[in-house]
């Protein structure tokens, strides 16, 4: 009794030791966000400002707020802004059409090169983000351009003010150039409001702490593989819930997000759909919902002339390459997209074969399957496909984990096949063994 007591005691001693300086970073980067975003929130909402202004002081806030977050690594993502909205500005004279494709192509390959020739390891971990968020919302603009969405074009102050917002230029989420616009001339002031920022910032640290405070304590190192897979691949989600709440306090603060009555329109995540999971077509969808959107709107839609798994594939080399040349995020992106699309129709040949509910989606409520979905065969099937996904995701998810060193500079070629071949590459063979039976159903 004595050893579970002092067990307990060192147990909780730990947590406090390491939530303690966890929650003091939290704070101390959320500050920085909420001075920003409240500062442009309070100029628009109380000063009657023509829309030019509301833009311009978009992107001062917004650059002074990169410049406090990444130092003087922000003239990267300046050049990235003011390169590409020349090209677009010249294109529009030129074509009127192929700038999103044209734009598409010179802007990852000009993070790529940044990447891999110009800047060193460390500073392009520090601005990857940033920049992988900025260059959506210029394809999105010149796409957009393309479909004829805009009057006209662009002026450099409704630009620049798009993409250097400080709502969403450092953690997201990316929203379109319309919605953007939209929410600066949201007029609103209630108690709801700092009633969702304080949860949304409560929520965020709560996951800041779990991530790295609670979920690496309570398996411990010496236990099974595939259980120490599941806590560093749940510790990576944890985080990963941690930066998209942070970014709804970004993003309401500013005022960005809500209705005129002041109700939150946004969602950037939901983590109860990932952590216990239907398939991994949901996780994909659920793990970052406006991400999945823009990739759905802007790559998905214009490459399905090339075919269904086509235009699946090009949908994850493109948000592989937005990431960077990284091996182990193209692996794991990659492996996702394969994983998905067999699930998706492994799932489908099942449900038909046995006239059952359990689709990788959920079935509308017509349904013409015998066995609906809250039947014994249905629940079961499900609860099968569900367990299969968690494996999938701690055995993805895994990889992430690492030694701040190795965080700071990169993850490696190696660093992802040898924590695979921990886990006998077993998802990749269990989608193998799927794909074939699906093939002979």
């Amino acid at each position: 009794m004595e050893e579970d007591d002092d067990y307990v005691e060192n147990s909780w001693d730990y947590i406090t030791l390491c939530a303690e300086p966890t929650l003091f970073e939290g704070l101390r980067f959320a500050k920085d966000l909420l001075i920003a975003n409240l500062s442009l929130r309070m100029l628009v909402q109380y000063i009657p400002l023509p829309q030019i202004v509301k833009h311009t002081l978009s992107l001062i806030i917004g650059l002074l707020l990169l410049y406090q977050n990444i130092g003087i690594a922000f003239v990267w993502t300046i050049g990235l802004c003011v390169g590409s909205y020349v090209c677009i500005a010249l294109l529009s004279q030129l074509t009127d059409r192929w700038k999103g494709f044209i734009m598409s192509v010179m802007i990852i390959s000009f993070l790529l090169s940044c990447e891999v020739y110009v800047l060193n390891p460390k500073m392009w971990q520090q601005i990857r983000g940033i920049q992988m968020i900025a260059a959506m919302k210029i394809i999105s603009v010149a796409i957009d351009l393309d479909r004829n969405m805009f009057k006209q074009m662009l002026n450099p102050l409704e630009f620049g003010g798009y993409v250097f917002c400080p709502a969403n230029s450092i953690l997201g989420p990316w929203i379109q150039f319309h919605a953007y616009n939209q929410y600066l001339n949201v007029k609103f002031l209630c108690r709801r409001w700092i009633k969702i920022i304080v949860l949304k910032l409560l929520e965020s640290l709560f996951f800041l702490v779990l991530s790295n405070c609670i979920v690496p304590w309570y398996i411990d190192d010496d236990t099974s593989k595939w259980l120490v897979a599941y806590r560093d691949a749940q510790s990576f989600r944890m985080s990963h819930y941690f930066v998209s709440s942070m970014s709804i306090v970004s993003m309401t603060s500013a005022g960005f997000g809500l209705t005129n009555d002041c109700h939150l329109d946004l969602q950037v995540t939901k983590p109860l759909f990932i952590e216990l999971p239907r398939s991994l077509v949901q996780v994909v969808i659920f793990w970052n919902i406006p991400m999945h959107q823009w990739l759905k709107n802007y790559v998905f839609k214009p490459c399905q002339t090339c075919g269904q798994f086509a235009a699946i594939f090009l949908t994850y080399v493109v948000s592989s390459l937005l990431h960077g040349f990284n091996f182990q995020f193209s692996a794991v992106l990659l492996s996702i997209g394969t994983f998905s699309y067999v699930e998706y129709n492994f799932r489908y040949k099942v449900a038909s074969a046995l006239e059952v509910c359990c689709l990788a989606n959920p079935c509308v409520k017509q349904c013409e399957h015998k066995y609906k979905k809250n039947s014994f065969l249905a629940m079961f099937v499900n609860t099968i496909f569900s367990i299969v996904t968690i494996i999938h995701l701690a055995y993805l998810g895994v990889m992430f984990e690492a030694s701040f060193a190795i965080q700071e500079s990169g993850y490696s070629y190696y660093h992802t096949m040898n924590k695979w071949e921990n886990l006998n590459y077993f998802s990749h063979c269990l989608a193998a063994f799927m794909f074939v039976i699906y093939l002979m159903m």
